[in-house]
């Protein structure tokens, strides 16, 4: 039986509890201001995670299983009542995943909330000499396949960044719950982050640069939001081409409509949706 992710906070207090090394390895990430640290460490959680639930899915007679399309926490079950290290393993890396993206979400709102505090403090005199560090950060972070450097060079930490971003969003299903929301929210606040509020202009930069990186994978990425935003296709089998599947379903149908919302706001993208041709391959 799954476990019931509205008590996923209790379980992970009971497991830190149980696992001080992993308490403090999640108190680390939780004081961290460093944004490509955070990237980085979600690049290989992920990468981790991913090869886990494949090879999972894999062992369980998945056969041509799409890493894309590989459900949540739906590994074979253990014979023995005792949790495997191996398993164990893998729930610390969920937790640390989502972890770090959810430090990375508080940084962004931290950083906009002192940005309105201060444009309100000075009677919405706004300072054009202000640019917003971690919005501007967590954008190239998230998006370093726009530097051709790195996507040709094998050295360093670039190259297990490159395409992070669209591939978390088509391997939603495989992901915690929590970082699923997480996802969602730092890629709604890089898109509307510079539409909407008092200090907006200071944060144009970020997301008209983050819409132009959108429109340039349009075909995967709304076209990831338009599938996943179907009901229908999330509900048809949990190995299916629904994305989802299961109780999975429900909450990336909600969390992809809501990326999409925010990426129409902005009329190149819009626009993009309404041509002919795209439309013939959105329906």
């Amino acid at each position: 039986m799954e476990n019931n992710q509205a008590f996923g906070w209790l379980m992970k207090s009971a497991v830190s509890a149980l696992l001080p090394t992993a308490n403090t390895n999640i108190n680390a990430i939780e004081g961290c201001n460093d944004i490509s640290v955070l990237v980085d460490g979600v690049a290989r959680d992920f990468e981790t995670l991913l090869s886990a639930v494949l090879s999972s899915a894999v062992a369980g007679g998945g056969g041509g299983v799409n890493t894309a399309n590989v459900p949540n926490d739906k590994s074979a079950s253990s014979s023995s009542d005792v949790p495997s290290t191996e398993t164990n393993n893998n729930n610390s890396t969920k937790d640390n995943l989502t972890a770090r993206l959810d430090r990375i979400k508080t940084l962004l709102y931290e950083e906009r909330s002192a940005s309105s505090a201060a444009v309100t403090n000075n009677n919405g005199s706004i300072s054009l000499n202000w640019t917003p560090g971690v919005a501007t950060e967590v954008f190239k972070c998230f998006t370093t396949n726009n530097n051709n450097d790195a996507t040709t060079t094998n050295g360093g930490s670039t190259p297990i960044q490159q395409d992070l971003l669209p591939k978390l969003l088509q391997n939603l299903p495989s992901l915690p719950f929590e970082a699923r929301k997480s996802i969602s929210a730092i890629f709604n606040y890089l898109l509307v982050c510079g539409l909407d509020g008092v200090d907006a202009i200071q944060f144009a930069s970020v997301s008209t640069a983050f819409a132009a990186y959108v429109l340039q994978r349009a075909a995967l990425i709304i076209g990831t939001f338009v599938h996943c935003h179907d009901c229908k296709s999330q509900g048809k089998s949990e190995g299916g081409s629904g994305g989802g599947g299961g109780d999975n379903g429900v909450d990336i149908t909600l969390l992809c409509g809501s990326m999409l919302r925010s990426s129409l706001r902005h009329a190149s993208i819009y626009q993009w949706v309404l041509e002919d041709a795209n439309c013939e391959q959105l329906v």
